[in-house]
């Protein structure tokens, strides 16, 4: 299978050094320029030449990022518009230590240090929680929209429980939108590009009266794809977004503030159309004559499929039938601040409802075979309250509750052609209808605290607990088959309900930390954490793992992290240059993730979601940041993780397997956990320069790279994906009018040397794996205007 080499690792430094001018402290601003330029840009002729201070609510008040004993990085909303990041999935190109897989909106996930990179299952969260204005997302493909107006972007790393609202084990995304401003803010934005790539945003903010302020934002999001399908000569992959965010901040007085968001989302796409990627050895010869080691694309040849696609780099696909993944979430939440004498009190009240409706070419090939997917419909509801002290004493705290519910269904459903059952080798029957449901509702309660003891050598110790009882119920019902079958005797397709199935899990998570000053620039931590992520059940409901081996084998156990964290943060040169950088061991106990478990009846195997065993992440991160100029900042951030298995067991990898009747399974203690590279590296450059009154020249360059990975705990080297490299660059000129707004006109161009990537794969039976593949070249312009 042919691959194109990446970038080298050196072509990094490289960027960064064509980005530094030849005369870089010349570069300042020019005295023709003065300090009416600088002016304009909101910054002083005296004013220090230093990296930009961040301010995170990581411990639910706001600090200084570099006052934080925690590994967190963060990118702000000039960060996404430099380097055009609107989608979760393109989070990876500039946070360290972080993996987005992405299929579609509902198989998209969010990993940590290697930990959460698993599968969609309707019955379970992710080990890595993405909040949204400070409220949990149920479900990752929640995200699964344009980054709309938003401030700023902040990333925890290591078991987080003790102050956010669910308890996860990997870390925490947190996305801080925009808020309404008393000061008129109004602009508008479109960007054009190759694919007939069209994006147009819009937002205005400003008061009602003198204490409601309002801010309303829109976008529109079209490119027409960048996978060719051979059959029906159409181009997927198609993106078609759209969103409306609208607020209002009511505040009467200093002692009190209410903001309320309400937001709709909206895709209707042909993403998660998968290339074929790789094909191992295959034999069903219990159902026909295929011969030993005859893969599934030979196999469809030979039943009749032409053209037949094997090369992924090719972008190319063969389907017959129609891709299409609509997704819609609409969502309201208010939260309300009052000011108790010293303390502050904090109510955050949160609904949302998610829908997705697919309809995929599941069999991947011209034949009429398998066609469908999970219709899926979520609706949840959060109440959180908190209370917290005064930040300047010997001791502060955060105390609080916190109430989630949420109840989630899925339709499963598979339509079957002519070609179903020799394609499958009789593991599906041909001209059928299979379909199924599953339910599950979570009902979760939880009390919370962290305090922070301040002494006066320096020396601060913040300890952490939250206490959690989780209900879940669930329930599978297969009972659709539409029509007879010489299979439906199977278990697997028969009829078959779960039962109400009910669980109960307590948990507590919690935290430990001692940290002090070196000196005035310096901050030394140690933290010892432990999270919980619930149990639940496994109510994908079509060939279900229970109906086949029953009720025991959609249950899944908690997945419980113990973490290890010793770390610094400097601000060197009086301030030029920060350096921060931290090492870590988390062991993760009954990992939660998807495996496959033989089926003698068929030959095959089934998708089960399970714990797969206990998994080891360790390894160093760093974020480095420097402002070298007035003009010129670099950024660079990585990390090395070794995330591995220590005990568990799975498929036999298709390269060992040997033709006979089942492939068996065997150990994957010392795996690579799937979608975890090693090493992850970003590198950044931002010029910034005045070239005339009212006039500043940007440019921007961005390298990421990231280490090959296993698509599969298995580690089959047929679901190993190569190492890649993108480069992201932009230029633009920036023209200030005398109101306070004005022109921002950029040309840009994200993966510039057209490196083809995967954003993940799966396996989808007949020992063959698909893969997501990643935006090619894109080159375009965006025109801002600004009115204020």
């Amino acid at each position: 299978m042919k691959r194109t080499r990446s970038l080298p690792f050196a072509a990094g430094a490289l960027l960064v050094a064509s980005a530094w001018p030849a005369h870089a402290e010349d570069t300042l601003v020019s005295a023709a320029a003065g300090d009416e330029v600088l002016a304009a840009a909101g910054r002083r002729a005296d004013e220090p030449v230093g990296v930009e201070s961040i301010t995170v609510t990581a411990r639910r008040r706001s600090e200084d990022a570099q006052d934080v004993p925690a590994p967190i990085s963060v990118l702000s909303a000039r960060d996404l518009e430099a380097q055009r990041l609107y989608q979760v999935q393109d989070l990876q190109q500039a946070l360290p230590n972080v993996t987005a897989q992405f299929l579609h909106a509902r198989q998209s996930s969010v990993s940590v240090r290697g930990i959460g990179n698993n599968t969609a299952n309707e019955g379970l969260e992710g080990s890595a929680g993405i909040y949204l204005d400070n409220v949990f997302l149920g479900r990752p493909g929640q995200a699964v929209f344009d980054l709309l107006d938003v401030e700023q972007i902040d990333l925890l790393r290591g078991p987080q429980g003790t102050l956010f609202g669910k308890n996860t084990t990997a870390g925490v995304l947190n996305i801080t939108t925009r808020a309404p401003t008393f000061q008129p803010e109004a602009a508008v934005e479109a960007s054009l590009g190759n694919r007939h790539y069209t994006q147009l945003k819009a937002s205005y903010s400003g008061p009602l009266a003198d204490t409601v302020a309002f801010r309303v934002a829109a976008y529109g999001t079209h490119d027409d794809g960048w996978l060719e399908n051979v059959v029906r000569h159409e181009t997927l992959d198609e993106i078609n977004r759209k969103g409306l965010r609208t607020q209002l901040l009511l505040k009467p007085d200093e002692g009190f503030s209410l903001r309320l968001i309400a937001e709709h989302n909206q895709e209707r796409s042909s993403t998660g159309t998968l290339v074929p990627y790789a094909f191992g050895p295959l034999n069903r010869g219990a159902f026909n004559s295929q011969s030993n080691y005859t893969n599934y694309a030979d196999w469809a040849r030979r039943l009749g499929a032409t053209p037949v696609v094997t090369d992924p780099d090719k972008y190319e696909v063969a389907l017959n039938d129609e891709q299409r993944a609509d997704a819609i979430q609409n969502a309201l939440s208010a939260e309300a601040n009052w000011q108790l004498g010293e303390h502050r009190l904090t109510s955050i009240t949160a609904w949302r409802n998610w829908r997705f409706d697919p309809r995929n070419d599941i069999d991947g090939t011209s034949l009429p075979g398998i066609t469908g997917g999970f219709t899926t419909r979520e609706k949840q509801f959060s109440q959180e309250l908190r209370l917290a002290s005064p930040a300047d004493r010997f001791f502060d705290y955060v105390v609080g509750a916190y109430y989630y519910h949420q109840n989630i269904y899925s339709l499963n459903r598979y339509d079957t052609g002519a070609a179903a059952a020799t394609l499958s080798g009789g593991g599906y029957p041909a001209n059928n209808a299979l379909s199924g449901r599953g339910e599950a509702t979570t009902d979760s309660f939880a009390l919370f605290g962290q305090g922070t003891l301040h002494f006066e050598s320096g020396l601060n110790l913040t300890g952490g607990l939250r206490a959690t009882t989780e209900k879940k119920q669930g329930r599978v019902r297969q009972n659709d088959l539409e029509a007879a079958s010489p299979y439906s005797a199977l278990p697997i397709f028969a009829a078959w309900d779960s039962g109400e199935l009910e669980r109960r899990d307590d948990s507590l998570a919690a935290l430990l930390t001692a940290s002090g000053k070196l000196s005035a620039r310096s901050l030394v931590y140690a933290t010892l954490s432990h999270g919980e992520k619930s149990g639940g059940y496994n109510v994908n409901s079509v060939a279900s793992p229970g109906s086949a081996f029953g009720p025991d084998a959609i249950t899944v156990e908690p997945e419980k992290a113990n973490n290890l964290e010793l770390g610094f943060k400097s601000a060197l040169l009086d301030n030029r240059l920060q350096v921060n950088a931290n090492l870590f061991v988390t062991k993760v106990r009954d990992y939660q993730a998807v495996t496959t478990q033989f089926y003698a009846p068929t030959n095959g195997f089934l998708q089960v979601l399970t714990n797969v065993g206990d998994v080891t992440s360790k390894g160093v991160e760093f974020d480095v940041k420097g402002q070298l100029t007035r003009a010129l900042s670099l950024s660079f951030n990585g990390a090395y993780t070794r995330a591995t298995f220590d005990n568990g067991s799975g498929p036999t990898p298709f390269e060992v397997y040997n033709g006979g009747y089942g492939r068996g399974s065997q150990s994957i203690a010392g795996n690579e956990v799937n979608g975890a590279p090693k090493w992850t590296a970003n590198l950044g450059a931002q010029y910034r320069h005045f070239v005339a009154d009212g006039v500043e020249f940007y440019a921007n360059g961005h390298y990421a790279w990231r280490s090959s990975t296993y698509g599969d705990l298995n580690n089959s080297v047929y679901s190993r994906i190569p190492s890649y490299a993108l480069v992201n660059l932009a230029a633009g000129w920036r023209l200030a009018a005398a109101d306070g707004g004005g022109w921002d006109l950029s040309l840009w161009v994200r993966n510039a040397f057209d490196k083809h990537h995967y954003l993940g794969l799966t396996s989808v039976g007949n020992n063959a794996y698909f893969a997501s593949a990643g935006q090619p070249r894109t080159l375009g312009a965006t025109l801002r205007y600004d009115f204020f």
